[in-house]
């Protein structure tokens, strides 16, 4: 593409306007030397135009000045200020005498506020002054010392005060009128200089901050994970990346690319592709409409799926050239036909269920009916969808409490209730209505989702009571086995990920770096740690919420054929202080409390010699048990949100912080509580009661 040269906007007219001046100025002093002896005036302003000619450095111009006009003055100080417009404020950019640092640097330099002290008035009217005594000017601000005089001139340019020129001096009285006319006629010669040195400056300021940007945006695109290839009108390469090269097989650096012609490209990589003749005429399809494309989809042989965006680039609609982007998405494609494949799967299992499922937005309005509901209702599907439900079922008493219910779900709250419902052929009938709150990917409530149990018959039927609670007991395990299978199912891709991730690593290990084998590493741990979760929310959800038996346990004999099957390190050692008594509890409840808090202890073990102890204290209707370890504790902050169920402060492998709450729901079920005590470094107790 082709490069505008920069404008460095040094005002040439400016320049001439100023030559012209300078021509004038010095024809006049010409006239004035002719007459008489040059004075001192004179002088200064020849000094002055000869030392700043062909001079654009503001900086050392305006030193030069500074140390001219101080000698002129017969002073060790003098001072040039520029005003900053945008700040309206001045800087000191130059200075003489005693300002001046071993360095070569302005001490104390100051900052002033337009309309701010002598300067700064001078600044705000544009009209030079001369204090003749400064005590008696409440407007002076002292700078290094305080001086007695002072003389201050605007340098003007178009109306406007671009700078001051400022000296002081230690006498009263030290300045005279021909001395101030004097140093006026300087800052209308210099004011041209000074506009166009800082015009400069900034420009070089201004190409600086382009240049930054671009080396930021050239490296933001070396490291994106998108292939870019940028060309010029000709088709000619201006940049591209490393993602590029790798994905074509170039092997060269993208830098050493630049200024290739790309016109055959396409015929030297069609090989590459599936349709390699499809490929290239779509490129010079793209190339004769020079319109943007975004999500063209390509198959290379080896299997990748490509996406290809296509952004030609116009300048004022003269064409510069274009932006080829190519996107690996294969993970992500296959990933969403898995995804597809599970929701038409589930949608099955939804549809063909036993129990009416209904959904509905905040309004009330129904979003899906499933064809059990359809069934239950008498209504075909589309009769409701887009209508609210509680216009077509209830009467004005029952969505008073239809009401109640929809605010606690706006709440979050899941619950179970009945109505009476009025169904298409006229009929009352009652249904037990199961509601929960359904959110959105934010955690926000967007409606409700109720699984509805017709119970009419059993209403009416009172001598079959017990077939109406038994039918509820089923009703329930077929919610729960629906859990489960959904539970389990979420496996399956993810197994699926894990093999396809182990095939592309294993095809490619000879050419993938060992940064990209890492990642692979971690992408693989990544899903071991999902399908720990998953299993551990599936023994979770398998924790029965009641007491099935009154069975005794003998915890010596239960832990004793236990710690075998715990993986114990070598450096870790189980104690059992004293013998265990018998409690009441399901053996297998018990194991799974001890089995999850022994192997948090294990997992928590920092220290070369790891211990751990088994103990009891008799109460009088309990036991409390505790076990303790030498691990690396936990903080205070963190110990009230342990036991709560995927809270994991520990980053291992097959940690799914989920072993904790299965303990506390267990003893829950018990009516038994569990604590503990900790210290960061030294280690953890948990406390628990069991009933005798």
């Amino acid at each position: 593409m082709k490069k505008e040269p920069l404008d460095l906007d040094l005002d040439t007219n400016k320049l001439i306007e100023e030559n012209q001046r300078l021509k004038q100025e010095i024809n006049r002093l010409k006239s004035i030397e002719k007459q008489s002896v040059p004075s001192k005036e004179s002088q200064l302003v020849e000094e002055i135009i000869n030392t700043t000619f062909g001079r654009f450095d503001l900086y050392k111009i305006a030193w030069q000045i500074a140390k001219i006009i101080a000698d002129y003055l017969e002073t060790d100080d003098c001072v040039i200020y520029e005003v900053l417009q945008s700040e309206s404020c001045l800087r000191q950019i130059a200075a003489s005498g005693d300002k001046i640092s071993s360095e070569g640097e302005i001490l104390n330099e100051m900052r002033l506020q337009v309309g701010q002290g002598v300067v700064g008035h001078v600044a705000k009217t544009g009209v030079a002054e001369v204090i003749n005594d400064t005590s008696q000017d409440e407007r002076y601000i002292p700078d290094i010392e305080q001086r007695k005089s002072e003389l201050t001139v605007p340098i003007v340019l178009d109306g406007k005060v671009i700078g001051i020129i400022d000296s002081e001096h230690p006498q009263k009285n030290h300045y005279t009128i021909k001395q101030l006319k004097a140093i006026d006629n300087v800052s209308k010669i210099i004011a041209i200089k000074l506009k166009n040195a800082i015009s400069f400056r900034d420009k070089e300021h201004f190409e600086s901050r382009i240049l930054k940007s671009e080396k930021k945006l050239s490296s933001l695109i070396q490291n994106l994970d998108t292939a870019m290839l940028l060309e010029d009108e000709n088709r000619k390469i201006v940049f591209t990346n490393e993602k590029f090269c790798s994905l074509f097989g170039i092997k060269m650096y993208p830098e050493d690319m630049v200024g290739f012609d790309c016109a055959d490209a396409a015929n030297q990589s069609k090989h590459l592709f599936v349709d390699p003749e499809t490929f290239v005429s779509r490129i010079d399809t793209l190339l004769q409409n020079k319109e943007k494309v975004v999500g063209d989809e390509l198959i290379m042989c080896n299997g990748t799926l490509l996406e290809r965006d296509y952004i030609p680039i116009f300048d004022k609609k003269e064409y510069q050239g274009h932006l080829w982007a190519y996107r690996d998405v294969t993970l992500q494609k296959n990933y969403n036909k898995s995804i597809e494949y599970q929701k038409n799967k589930y949608s099955s299992i939804i549809n063909n269920m036993n129990l009416g499922l209904l959904e509905v937005d905040t309004d009330d309005v129904i979003l899906m009916a499933n064809k059990s509901f359809c069934d239950m209702s008498g209504y075909k599907e589309h009769e409701l969808l887009g209508k609210k439900g509680s216009d077509i079922f209830l009467s004005e008493k029952q969505k008073a409490q239809l009401f109640e219910q929809s605010e606690n779900r706006t709440k979050g709250i899941s619950d179970s209730y009945e109505l009476k419902i009025k169904a298409k052929d006229g009929s009352v009938k009652d249904w037990l209505i199961s509601g929960a709150p359904n959110y959105d990917i934010r955690g926000e409530v967007i409606g409700s989702i109720g699984v509805h149990l017709d119970i009419t018959d059993f209403r009416l039927l009172q001598s079959q009571k017990e077939d109406l609670l038994e039918k509820l007991k089923k009703s329930n395990e077929e919610l729960q086995d629906y859990a489960y299978i959904v539970s389990h199912d979420l496996k399956s891709p993810l197994r699926n990920i894990h093999a396809l991730t182990s095939w592309i690593k294993d095809d490619n290990k000879d050419h993938l770096n060992p940064s990209s084998l890492a990642y692979f590493d971690q992408l693989e741990l990544t899903l071991e740690k999902m399908e720990a979760l998953i299993s551990g929310v599936l023994e979770h959800a398998s924790i029965r919420e009641t007491i099935q038996d009154k069975a005794v346990t003998d915890l010596q004999l239960m832990l004793e054929g236990l710690l075998p099957t715990l993986h114990v390190p070598d450096h870790i050692h189980i104690h059992i202080k004293k013998k265990l008594p018998p409690v009441k509890g399901d053996i297998v409840k018990l194991e799974q409390v001890f089995s999850n808090l022994l192997n948090n202890a294990i997992e928590h073990i920092d220290k070369p010699e790891g211990h751990i102890e088994i103990d009891f204290k008799e109460g009088e209707t309990d036991y409390e048990f505790s076990i303790s370890d030498n691990g690396e504790g936990i903080e205070d902050r963190l110990q009230s949100q342990i036991f709560k169920i995927f809270n994991s402060f520990n980053s291992k492998k097959g940690n799914s912080g989920i072993g904790l709450s299965i303990v506390k729901k267990i003893l829950n079920i018990y009516d038994c509580e569990i604590c503990l005590t900790s210290k960061v470094g030294e280690g953890t107790t948990f406390y628990f009661n069991l009933k005798k």
